[in-house]
């Protein structure tokens, strides 16, 4: 697993007036941007909830629950990571959901609680707490430089459901072109026609290509078990994994269980290159489809505090 610099915005307010969880999504820039992107499929995919299901939403209740908070919270979340797309974007805005509630409820050294939580969310939470699984204190929370990210993993062999993880750093930032089809996929479908072989793939190959300062992302040897799962389920995503190794001139690859493909460029010049190229593609087909040009970056959530 590995963060990237998509991401949504929350802003959390704890509110002494209430004792609810009043949560509003919205999408940025607009609404009308990815409908226009996505085209005719976009109703289906930017219909979010506002309610209980709504992983903002668990995680501050859990919270409240957990530590016996009485007070409410107002929650506003921009969204920018698409849905549907295996990229862990309701997964990273509940980890800063609970990160946020634990500041603004002034619970510290409580970073083993945070994980169980996070985990009992959803099995790709705890990697977006990042140090803050077993580093909330508080001095740590009050510092103004609470929102750097120095030192901080950007990456983790993750095992278990997923909530098992091994940080590390990257022995080199990495850049992507990143593809997000018309289509949302179903993280349970997906596993559900997944097979797994007697002998799976094992992961030393590609964390060493990972770790090593000098080693041509071109080179890396990638596999993702559930690939083959959601062609089945579209056959968009086999035709987006074609288009896309063919523009970015690199082996393509699903992002978790799908929508979004990826393909790992040498720089940042070639990503710009080949996500053009991609555009100037779909547009020339009359598809449509939202490309990234994104980065390695911390997996640590960025908190900033307004007293």
């Amino acid at each position: 697993m590995t963060a990237v610099n998509c991401y949504d915005t929350l802003r959390i307010d704890r509110s002494d007036r209430h004792d609810e969880i009043r949560l509003e999504t919205h999408w940025h820039p607009s609404p009308e941007y990815w409908r226009q992107t996505l085209g005719a499929a976009s109703q289906a995919i930017l219909t979010i909830p506002d309610d209980e299901t709504n992983l903002i939403h668990r995680a501050i209740a859990k919270m409240r629950a957990a530590f016996g908070i009485g007070c409410g919270f107002d929650v506003m979340a921009r969204k920018r990571a698409p849905a549907g797309a295996g990229m862990g974007g309701a997964s990273s805005d509940a980890a800063a959901a609970i990160v946020s509630v634990a500041a603004l409820a002034g619970i510290h050294g409580q970073g083993s609680r945070l994980a169980q939580i996070a985990a009992e969310i959803g099995s790709d939470v705890p990697f977006f707490l990042g140090p803050y699984a077993t580093q909330t204190s508080h001095s740590a929370i009050e510092k103004p430089d609470f929102l750097q990210t120095r030192n901080s993993p950007q990456a983790a062999i993750a095992k278990g459901r997923g909530e098992l993880l091994a940080p590390f750093s990257l022995g080199q930032r990495l850049w992507f072109v990143a593809a997000y089809p018309p289509l949302a996929l179903s993280t349970a479908a997906v596993y559900r026609v997944c097979r797994i072989p007697d002998q799976p793939e094992q992961a030393n190959e590609i964390l060493a290509c990972l770790t090593s300062n000098d080693s041509n992302p071109l080179h890396f040897i990638f596999m993702n078990r559930l690939s083959q799962a959601a062609q089945t389920l579209s056959p968009m995503i086999g035709d987006l994994l074609s288009l896309l190794s063919e523009c970015c001139r690199a082996p393509a690859l699903m992002t978790g269980s799908g929508s979004a493909c990826f393909c790992v460029c040498p720089d940042q010049d070639s990503a710009n290159v080949g996500a053009e190229e991609l555009r100037r593609r779909w547009s020339k087909m009359g598809a449509s489809g939202h490309v990234m040009v994104l980065k390695s970056v911390s997996a640590r959530p960025q908190i900033k505090a307004c007293w």
